[in-house]
């Protein structure tokens, strides 16, 4: 019906436009018209320009469906393939988280944060130092009481000693607000995590599993991968000075990891080290876990047993941050309600591969499933109705990615935030494929309550979602919605049982005999 409307709309106002300039040539050049130029240019006229703006409107959507459509590769014929490998394609790819560690003001777990969030208690609020360039108080989403004078000691010296990679010229501002909060709550997710990272050292030692077969001789030996992410917005010089302060501080956990898989220092650096760190400048949260799933996917293709700690921190809450979004127009304030509020979020996952030596008694939290990111064509930010079916499609392909059914997922989260056209995309999602959730209940706004929260957005959301799931022992969704043009959709499940080790390889003189 409302179509229709649309159409009688766009014919009076043709019917009008074209009816003034026919009356008004008529008019200047004294013309006395007869009945079949008052048939053609009053009635006909009008219809035939209204239906050609119609197809000329349907054809351009329906070339930019054309160009917005995914190229499929052709798939060769396949006449016979054995049993195994048709078994093994169509087993999705699966990760065990191992432990979290998240810190954002709403809560370190997914039912304390939710519930915190529904009720009001944590909420955006008007910060009692910034301003913006009228001299009015801001809202933030910034963690309170965060003291950063020991960080701010430690980066000073750390700037003066040019150490751990830091060039000898480094000549940056060690004050960065911004870095100091960032890297504030990432030492505290780190401490958080420690105990659960160092139980899984002794792994590193376990000797592989014997080769049966040519498939299963180029097994590689366990790997540990520290994974960094930090804003690329950050200026050049405060993203190395992170750097160094990052070198240094997982230095003595990562000399551990190598004593427990026979290395040291000297050897790493001329073979594979079993533990090394990576830090990523990130455009977004979406990036990183591109980055993260990546590592994943390369471990089992190779049938390698690796160890992901994967971290991120973020803050927004500093004048530089403040300053860039006032003049972007892209700050939260009572004239512009589809700002964004600052917030701040530092959060860690530890994933293992499913060949990963775990010891027995550490139980993993939950199954995490690959992701399915999709691209918007229009952006989310844009006037106008915004239509979810873009996240619609990201969590129709996890789903069908994972053999799971929409109504076995019990809770959602995302990092949407207060924004009407991200709360209205993520409940039109819930309405159509998981209608059986109550928004006030299973749905978790991370947004609403601590802001945006930067690159930590997925990374915090996969952390309180592993608890929730844990907790529940039913399957969730994470929904990344903050972004204007990207949609990602992430599945976890109740953790799998871990597969046995395969017994050891057998000495070569027991074998000879």
């Amino acid at each position: 019906m409302a179509k229709v409307w649309k159409v009688l709309a766009l014919l009076v106002v043709v019917t009008a436009l074209v009816w003034l300039t026919t009356l008004w040539r008529w008019q200047s050049g004294h013309v006395d018209p007869s009945p079949v130029q008052l048939l053609t240019h009053l009635v006909l006229l009008p219809m035939v320009l209204t239906l050609a703006l119609i197809a000329m409107v349907w054809g351009v959507k329906r070339l930019r469906a054309y160009a917005a459509a995914p190229v499929v590769a052709a798939t060769p014929k396949v006449t016979a393939q054995p049993t195994a490998a048709l078994a093994a394609a169509a087993t999705p790819l699966t990760s065990q988280v191992l432990a979290v560690a998240v810190k954002v003001r709403a809560g370190a777990e997914w039912k304390a944060a939710q519930s915190s969030i529904a009720s009001g208690d944590c909420k955006i609020e008007l910060d009692k130092q910034m301003r913006d360039d009228d001299g009015i108080a801001i809202f933030t989403a910034a963690m309170g009481d965060l003291s950063t004078d020991g960080m701010a000691e430690t980066l000073e010296g750390l700037a003066g000693s040019k150490l751990h990679g830091l060039p000898q010229d480094w000549a940056g501002d060690t004050q960065f607000a911004e870095m100091q909060r960032a890297l504030t709550l990432l030492e505290a997710a780190v401490d958080d995590m420690l105990d659960s990272v160092e139980a899984q050292w002794p792994a590193l030692a376990v000797p592989l599993p014997a080769a049966r077969s040519q498939a299963t001789a180029a097994v590689l030996p366990p790997a540990v991968s520290i994974r960094v992410g930090i804003p690329s917005l950050w200026p050049l010089s405060a993203q190395q000075l992170a750097g160094a302060w990052l070198a240094q501080h997982f230095e003595a956990h990562i000399e551990a990891g190598l004593a427990a898989a026979g290395q040291s220092r000297a050897m790493a650096s001329t073979a594979r080290a079993a533990v090394q760190l990576h830090v990523h400048p990130v455009d977004s949260a979406e990036a990183f876990w591109l980055l993260m799933e990546q590592q994943l996917h390369q471990w089992q293709r190779e049938r390698q047993p690796g160890l992901l700690w994967a971290l991120a921190a973020d803050s927004l809450v500093g004048e530089s941050t403040v300053t860039s979004l006032t003049h972007a127009n892209e700050l939260f304030s009572g004239r512009r309600q589809q700002g964004r509020v600052p917030g701040e979020a530092a959060a860690g996952l530890l994933i293992a591969t499913p060949n990963w030596p775990a010891p027995p008694e550490v139980k993993p939290l939950a199954t995490l499933y690959k992701a399915s990111l999709a691209k918007r064509y229009k952006s989310a930010d844009a006037s106008g109705r915004i239509t979810p079916q873009t996240m619609v499609q990201s969590v129709t392909d996890t789903l069908q990615g994972s053999g799971l059914d929409a109504a076995q997922v019990q809770h959602l989260t995302t990092d949407a935030d207060h924004r009407v056209s991200r709360t209205a995309e993520v409940f039109e999602t819930v309405q159509q494929l998981l209608p059986h959730l109550d928004a006030g209940e299973h749905v978790l706004r991370l947004g609403v309550g601590c802001g945006d929260v930067g690159i930590a957005r997925l990374v915090a959301c996969a952390a309180l979602t592993a608890t929730q799931v844990q907790a529940s022992e039913a399957p969730a969704l994470l929904l990344g919605a903050h972004s204007p043009f990207e949609r990602l959709a992430v599945l976890m499940t109740p953790a799998l049982p871990t597969p046995a080790p395969a017994p050891a390889a057998a000495p070569a003189a027991a074998q000879a005999a």
